[in-house]
């Protein structure tokens, strides 16, 4: 039974979470592509990357992605992003589904969870030979995108040894509600949001929730990280739309959040409203 609002939040988390340590499983994922492509391939470097490594990934609804680091003179060097996703496509053989909506991966189905996502990549170099990030292919924009998974999975530990154990809980349940509107935006996005998110009482789940949206918000035409735009993939079109879900929904959670202010005790109310943003999983009252 659900009286209160905290034990409702919990009863969600419970629903959405991915319980325990994939982090096996996804080495297992990544040695079996890595022997499937064998020699069609020069792969310099490998790894899984991701929700499941992050410990931010939702239960039924997570993939793991697979980074394959290719020789970029034999493999990437003056092609298109849809030619290199082409080449891993045919590389991985019978098995190898279709390019992933984003045209970042191409998906290997397997008959038990977890499919595989395989993100082919290049490395840049700095003058001293360092890595200074890698570039990962947009087929829906034939563009080379600059990113540093290594460094957002630190950022993201870090933030989380910082902030709590609710900063990981919030992100997994802003990307249950992410998944179920008309547009949805990239789970890097959203992570990047909680990232810079100002919040001074990260335990009170639904007033982090409510910051959550009104930092996405402003976050939706340009948002500067590591030096990139993290919402360039998003049309002027998509990223209006996308802004009006979560206006919709910022308001809604602040009244879902007074109602259990500072005193106030209106918990049948205010779950009603959760219920409303997260949609089913959220329980009802009583």
């Amino acid at each position: 039974m659900v009286w209160t609002v905290p034990y409702a939040f919990n009863q969600f988390y419970a629903d959405i979470n991915l319980p325990g340590d994939h982090r096996a499983l996804a080495n297992t994922r990544k040695d079996w592509i890595l022997r499937r492509i064998g020699t069609s391939l020069n792969i310099l470097n490998s790894f899984p990357m991701g929700s499941i490594p992050r410990f931010t990934a939702l239960k039924n609804h997570a993939d793991l992605d697979v980074i394959l680091v290719l020789h970029f003179g034999q493999h990437v060097k003056d092609k298109k992003p849809s030619v290199v996703l082409s080449d891993v496509k045919s590389a991985l053989g019978s098995g190898a589904g279709s390019v992933r909506r984003n045209g970042q991966a191409v998906t290997m189905k397997f008959a038990s969870w977890p499919d595989v996502d395989v993100v082919p990549a290049s490395r840049v170099t700095n003058d001293d030979g360092t890595i200074s990030h890698y570039n990962i292919p947009d087929m829906n924009r034939e563009e080379w995108i600059k990113t540093k998974p290594n460094l957002h999975s630190r950022q993201m530990i870090d933030a989380a040894s910082e902030r709590g154990a609710n900063f990981r809980r919030v992100v997994k349940m802003m990307k249950e509600w992410n998944r179920r509107q008309a547009v949805t935006i990239q789970s890097y996005h959203l992570e990047v949001i909680a990232l810079q998110m100002n919040v001074i009482d990260w335990d009170d789940t639904g007033w982090v929730v409510y910051q959550w949206f009104v930092k996405a918000e402003t976050s939706l035409q340009w948002l500067w990280h590591e030096s990139k735009d993290v919402a360039e993939y998003l049309s002027f079109e998509r990223a209006l739309r996308a802004k009006s879900q979560i206006t919709d929904a910022k308001n809604e959670a602040f009244m879902a959040w007074y109602k259990t202010s500072s005193g106030k005790d209106d918990h049948r109310e205010a779950i009603r409203i959760w219920r409303s943003i997260f949609g089913n999983k959220f329980p009802t009252y009583g």
